[in-house]
């Protein structure tokens, strides 16, 4: 890395066919970052990839919900970038608006697979590679939902405390090899899975969605490339909010 501390830089970025996942993608390659944009929908990841106007994004299609396509992922950025850098950890889906007791087992699963497994396979699988470089930064996705409970949001929740957890457990483990890791915890974001959501919850007639006015993918990219910079090395462990202060009404 050199210049703004991104320029060649070796980056994964996952869920980057859109939302959060796609703004984070193309500010990477703006700055000069090598990106792995990955995500389960080619399609979306092509337009990920046009829209890129710095460095060229290259695409990989992966279910982040299977260890094995998140290692591949992780081989096939080393061999076309060298070793990952910089590591946005971010695919995930946003769980059923369903109380405890109406929740399937088969739904519970597929939500943790997807928002807690994916992300320790992700971390499992880059930090060695880190650590052999002696240097790296990455960047979990948690939520609002990693620092409070919420009615019939039970998979989600849970999913995304685990990932804050995690992220301190990987902290505390990578700094004695320069590594840090953070949690981003943003509110709303007016992003198409929020969306399908909000309408999903309409349908059913939860008062689980979110009310409160909404961040754009934009923004919250600012903050992850913030928490990725070389140069604020001591920044390692925590909890971002990004959330026009939603967290502290509760």
């Amino acid at each position: 890395m050199t210049g703004n501390g991104f320029f060649g830089a070796s980056t994964i970025v996952t869920g980057a066919g859109s939302g959060i996942g796609r703004a984070v993608a193309l500010a990477l390659s703006d700055a000069g970052a090598r990106v792995l944009a990955v995500d389960i929908d080619t399609s979306r990841l092509a337009v990920t990839s046009e829209r890129a106007t710095g460095a060229p994004i290259v695409t990989f299609t992966a279910d982040v919900s299977v260890a094995q396509q998140v290692r591949g992922y992780v081989n096939a950025a080393i061999e076309t970038h060298g070793p990952p850098e910089l590591f946005f950890n971010n695919a995930g889906v946003a769980g059923h608006a369903q109380p405890i007791t109406e929740l399937s087992l088969q739904d519970w699963a597929s939500v943790i697979d997807t928002n807690l497994n994916s992300v320790f396979w992700g971390l499992k699988f880059v930090l060695p590679h880190m650590y052999a470089a002696g240097r790296g930064a990455i960047v979990n996705t948690g939520s609002i939902a990693s620092l409070q409970g919420a009615a019939d949001r039970a998979d989600y929740v849970a999913t995304k405390h685990a990932v804050l957890g995690l992220t301190r457990c990987a902290a505390a483990e990578a700094r004695k090899n320069r590594v840090k890791v953070n949690c981003l915890c943003p509110g709303p974001v007016n992003t198409e899975m929020v969306a399908k959501f909000r309408s999903a919850v309409s349908s059913a007639g939860s008062d689980s969605a979110p009310t409160t006015s909404m961040a754009t993918p934009q923004e919250i990219a600012e903050t992850v490339l913030f928490l990725l910079r070389p140069d604020v090395p001591f920044l390692t462990g925590s909890a971002v909010s990004v959330d026009g202060g939603m967290a502290g009404l509760f």
